[in-house]
């Protein structure tokens, strides 16, 4: 059975914790702790302060994915090259109702891509809040390259969760087989 390790990356209170529940077969490995800063207490009560995992499996491919979910504060910023070490795809998630800390998420996708850069997905969770700005407003927004995908996501949703970690996986199965084409091609 192959394995891929996915990175579930995004700025504070975007769903990152949730995402990697709701992806994983197994009760999901989370550590949090009490939201101490005022400023984020607003968003919610507790922050992952380690990391989150969670196992799941993509069914096509005979593929067990570890998913990780980052700490999305700057403090934990130490952590993330750990973390990022061996990582064959990204889920940068951004709560498309927050756009004042979408560049946060932006800040992780150049810091991510410059530390190990692999595959990745953009998505705009929280699309079943009626203030959710759509999916062409956060591509406008962060201004991303055009092959970028940038996809609507309810992290609540088992289902919708599965959907989207399936479409990163065939972004990194279509990136392996051009590299393994590509050497094939080369005197």
């Amino acid at each position: 059975m192959k394995k891929l390790k996915i990175l579930v990356a995004g700025h504070f209170g975007a769903g990152k914790s949730t995402f990697v529940k709701n992806a994983s077969e197994k009760e999901a490995l989370s550590l949090e702790r009490k939201t101490t800063d005022e400023r984020e207490r607003a968003y919610k009560r507790n922050t992952t302060v380690a990391m989150d995992f969670g196992e799941t499996f993509y069914e096509e491919e005979q593929t067990k994915l570890a998913v990780f979910g980052i700490p999305g504060q700057d403090r934990f910023s130490f952590m993330w090259p750990i973390l990022s070490k061996g990582t064959d795809g990204y889920v940068f998630l951004l709560d498309s109702t927050k756009p004042e800390l979408w560049d946060k998420t932006l800040e992780q996708i150049r810091f991510f891509m410059a530390e190990n850069p692999a595959p990745y997905i953009v998505l705009a969770n929280k699309q079943d809040l009626p203030d959710a700005r759509s999916v062409r407003e956060v591509r406008q927004a962060l201004d991303l390259e055009p092959g970028v995908k940038v996809l609507p996501c309810i992290a609540t949703d088992k289902d919708v969760v599965k959907q989207l970690l399936n479409v990163l996986v065939e972004e990194v199965r279509q990136q392996k087989e051009a590299l393994v084409g590509a050497r094939e091609v080369s005197p």
